[in-house]
């Protein structure tokens, strides 16, 4: 049985073939029709292997900005949730210090 995952890049394999077979075939028919040079075709595959590699060197790029994002999104939540827990803390040692009244009001609020 295969997962969603294998079925989608199976597919996706098969869409690359059948587009790969019908570039092909319309090349080869444009052929009969207008004379090509091979250093016209060397030079497309060195146009595609140069933008492939920039899209790469653009990915990593990206890829490094977001970790470096994501550790200092991470420090500043960690830093915010510290202080809170220590104003919480804080707050429950003020609470213990302070009396309370019969009607739950600090004593101190009275005078």
């Amino acid at each position: 049985m295969t997962s969603p995952q294998q079925t989608m890049t199976n597919a996706a394999r098969r869409s690359q073939e059948a587009f790969t077979n019908a570039v092909r075939i319309w090349a080869e028919s444009l052929d009969r029709f207008t004379p090509t040079s091979p250093v016209g075709w060397h030079g497309a595959v060195e146009v595609v292997d140069a933008m492939f590699d920039f899209a790469d060197h653009m990915l990593a790029s990206q890829r490094e900005f977001t970790k470096v994002l994501v550790a200092a999104t991470t420090s500043a939540a960690t830093k915010a949730a510290s202080a809170t827990q220590q104003v919480a803390k804080d707050m429950q040692d003020v609470a213990k210090e302070a009396p309370l009244t019969r009607d739950g009001a600090t004593a101190s609020t009275l005078e």
